[in-house]
């Protein structure tokens, strides 16, 4: 698949189109906001321009990206002769249908149509297709020109061959795609991040620890060993020569009386809002948040440079 529409055209849009841009796909861009659009365009060339200075893309191949990337007047125009949609507009089931019927008026029937959506179900946004069976969630994490992780969600219609074709196409994109087994709100990494804000915001409510101490308790501990395996292989590793096994007996007693403890907040309090807000001001002291961008962006290059090392 080398024609790849984006549609919807803010931060998340932006950068899947700097994204396959970088492959070297053509990519047409089109949101319903005129400034949106063009402000994505920008921030598409200006990411390519980053890739390079990270040392992630060659020169040649950014130059390349910035001629592929194009924008269109219309759906029609984003649509015609497409073979992959990455549809990342708002997160509203009334707007994506419209916005689905449309892909189906307009786009081949061979056309894939992945949305980025971070929470909403695909069965349902996919019950207005007539062809439903080639749709699926494509959710990236943020920013998807640097994170590899695409978790795919199919719908009860989506067909195996789309899942297949989907998983096959970001593998050989260099992107690492999950597959899930069923729909649950808010996906797989989302569900885990929303678990650890949580317990950070109770933590920071409480008056257990500042804003920066928390942070700083996540990534320089746990957050080192997540960016090299996950919670399951950690434990199996924890347990010594026991494995998991062992790791649930003998210390699975201390985070079942740690989950006791723990808020269970389904609405997050004022109060800890205020604290989170006012907290993280601290950091804005030391710069601003464009340079906190660029800051975390050469970090997250450096260390996929490490995990790609046999």
């Amino acid at each position: 698949m080398q024609e790849i529409g984006i549609l919807g055209a803010g931060l998340i849009g932006a950068s899947w189109a700097s994204f396959f841009a970088a492959q070297g796909m053509k990519v047409r861009i089109y949101d319903v906001n005129e400034d949106v659009k063009y402000q994505a365009l920008s921030v598409a060339e200006s990411n390519l321009e980053r890739l390079v200075k990270l040392q992630l893309l060659s020169g040649e191949a950014a130059g390349a990206g910035l001629q592929n990337l194009q924008l269109a007047d219309s759906m029609k125009e984003l649509l015609t002769d497409v073979e992959f949609v990455q549809e990342s507009v708002i997160e509203d089931y009334a707007i994506k249908a419209d916005v689905y019927r449309q892909f189906e008026q307009f786009a081949p029937e061979s056309a894939i149509l992945a949305s980025s959506s971070s929470g909403l179900l695909m069965t349902r946004m996919q019950s207005v297709l007539q062809h439903p069976g080639r749709a699926l969630i494509a959710h990236p994490f943020n920013p998807p020109h640097l994170i590899p992780l695409v978790e795919l969600v199919p719908g009860e219609q989506t067909s195996t061959e789309t899942v297949e074709c989907v998983r096959d196409f970001f593998q050989q994109l260099g992107k690492y795609p999950v597959v899930l087994n069923k729909e649950v709100p808010g996906h797989i990494a989302n569900r885990l991040a929303a678990a650890i804000w949580r317990e950070s915001l109770a933590l920071l409510d409480e008056g257990v620890a500042s804003v920066e101490d928390i942070d700083a308790a996540l990534c320089q501990g746990p957050g080192l060993r997540w960016a090299l395996m996950g919670q399951h292989l950690i434990y199996e590793l924890g347990g010594g020569t026991g494995g998991y096994q062992k790791f649930f007996d003998t210390i699975g007693a201390s985070f079942e009386a740690y989950w006791e403890d723990m808020q269970t907040w389904t609405r997050i309090p004022e109060s800890a809002k205020q604290k989170a807000v006012a907290g993280t001001q601290k950091y804005l002291e030391q710069q601003s948040r464009a340079e906190w961008g660029a800051w975390r962006d050469e970090k997250l290059a450096r260390i996929q440079q490490i995990l790609k090392e046999e």
